[in-house]
């Protein structure tokens, strides 16, 4: 097995698991899986923001439509544009939804 000894206050002192002053290969594979690990969570937290913001906003953008602030023939205007709109939205919050879903089904 090969051991690495640290310098005092190495930047790689945090894969010193069990501080004994000795960074070995597994210490080193295990602190790369947990970085992995928080990455992929990371990721899949922005994923769920991004989702729920698309949702609301949908709403918010239904809730503005349908309210005397706009006028109809505004609305008549843009609805080819806003039915594009209505569909980019909704296949971001369905694709998260979907992806969820599948990677959380049991084998």
């Amino acid at each position: 097995m090969n051991t690495k000894r640290l310098q005092v206050k190495s930047k790689f002192e945090q894969y010193d698991l069990d501080e004994d002053g000795i960074v070995t290969d597994d210490e080193i594979a295990r602190s790369k899986e947990m970085i992995d690990m928080e990455l992929r969570e990371e990721k899949s937290e922005s994923q769920k923001k991004m989702a729920w913001v698309a949702i609301i906003v949908m709403i918010i953008s239904t809730v503005v439509l349908f309210s005397p602030i706009i006028p109809d023939t505004r609305v008549q205007a843009l609805s080819d544009l806003l039915g594009l709109y209505f569909i980019s939205l909704a296949g971001i919050a369905g694709t998260y939804m979907g992806a969820t879903a599948w990677m959380h089904k049991p084998k």
